[in-house]
């Protein structure tokens, strides 16, 4: 690892290059994971959030389709000045998943696009205390990452001093008994199977605080 942390880095620069590299398929993005996966579960949100939204594609497609609000957070200035002139009913934001600069219970969805295996470990634990504190009771945490049975690090292709991190990121919240597993969809594999350090899904999570502490069971014994 390099002395900068590695939220200063994409802050400054990575989050940028990450954008300039992935423009195209940005722009022409095809079918989405996300989109079929709440698509399926027959759910309409009316308020979300993106965490890691680059210019905001995927959150204005499923304010289109829902008929709902949304707002993004992206450490790309690059790629939320873009989102903001292509998407001006957005309400998108330079940062990062742990200091999100929203309100307590504003969201009923909150995604995670592809970006928790980018997060430094040591902030982890923020980013699930942040999405917690946004997201609304009754709402949906969608989680679209690398899903793998153990927690491992790759050195990352593109800058130095920058590590990947895999593992399966629903089981911080899933260690509350607030949180339960509704939906997991695999990402589909060009070769049928997923390859192992290649097993991508979405987990969809249900937060429910009023029904995570039941009354004392031994009461009655």
């Amino acid at each position: 690892m390099t002395e900068r942390s590695q939220k200063d880095v994409f802050l400054s620069s990575e989050g940028d290059a990450w954008y300039g590299r992935n423009l195209q398929h940005l722009r022409e993005p095809g079918p989405d994971i996300v989109l079929i996966t709440l698509d399926e579960m027959g759910v309409a949100p009316k308020s979300v959030l993106e965490i890691g939204c680059a210019n905001g594609y995927r959150v204005a497609s499923i304010c289109e389709r829902f008929g709902a609000t949304g707002s993004g957070v992206e450490p790309s200035a690059s790629a939320v000045a873009d989102g903001r002139t292509r998407f001006p009913s957005l309400s998108l934001e330079v940062g990062t998943a742990d200091a999100l600069p929203f309100s307590d219970g504003q969201f009923d969805l909150v995604v995670f696009g592809f970006c928790f295996y980018l997060v430094d470990p040591r902030l982890h634990l923020r980013c699930v205390a942040e999405a917690d504190r946004v997201l609304a009771e009754g709402g949906l945490l969608l989680i679209y990452d690398f899903i793998e049975p153990v927690p491992y690090y790759n050195d990352y292709a593109h800058r130095p001093g920058i590590r990947s991190y895999k593992m399966e990121f629903s089981r911080f919240f899933l260690a509350s008994p607030a949180y339960r597993l509704l939906r997991r969809n695999m990402a589909p594999s060009a070769h049928g199977v997923p390859k192992p350090d290649q097993t991508i899904g979405v987990d969809v999570l249900r937060k429910s605080d009023a029904t995570a502490f039941p009354p004392n069971p031994y009461l009655s014994v």
